[in-house]
């Protein structure tokens, strides 16, 4: 009998990216577009409310196991596999943390937080809204592109990993 979790944690990391990339992919297509309908004081206080909301939330989990298991997921497949299989699992997180951890963390959250910091009504944030909504919708556009990519990946190393007999 072949030990197949790897495959099986292939197939776990390449639904959860795909899903974190979905989310994102959602927010950047309709929430942002929604919230740049209302009025910026609207717009503002409502990303506010959902930037405090998400930090609580298992999506903001999965972006950091994600970052933390594709690595070491990758470390430990340098010691196991070989060829396409090996060549995909490292080239998985490659594109994920910077596209979406590093991304995240100096991109989105310090525009979040400096949103955080402004009272919605004034003008001061309604001109800070004007650039934060354009640049975060666009930093979000490269984070579910990085997480749809990642997904991918694993999806290619489950069938090489199948295909090649290594599991």
């Amino acid at each position: 009998m072949t030990n197949e979790w790897p495959l099986y944690f292939c197939l776990f990391l390449a639904l959860w990216s795909a899903v974190i990339g979905g989310v994102f992919s959602a927010f950047s297509e309709f929430v942002m577009s929604g919230l740049l309908k209302t009025t910026p004081a609207g717009g503002i206080e409502a990303m506010q409310h959902i930037n405090r909301d998400v930090i609580k939330t298992q999506f903001v989990a999965g972006i950091l196991s994600i970052a933390l298991f594709s690595a070491l997921f990758a470390i430990y497949s340098v010691t196991v596999f070989e060829g396409a299989a090996l060549t995909t699992l490292i080239l998985a997180p490659i594109v994920y943390l910077p596209s979406v951890f590093l991304m995240t963390m100096f991109g989105n959250v310090p525009m979040n937080n400096k949103l955080e910091r402004l009272d919605h009504s004034t003008a001061e944030a309604e001109a800070y809204w004007a650039e934060y909504s354009r640049k975060w919708t666009r930093l979000n556009h490269l984070r579910s592109l990085g997480s749809i990519l990642t997904a991918g990946l694993y999806i290619i190393a489950a069938i090489t990993l199948i295909t090649s007999g290594q599991v």
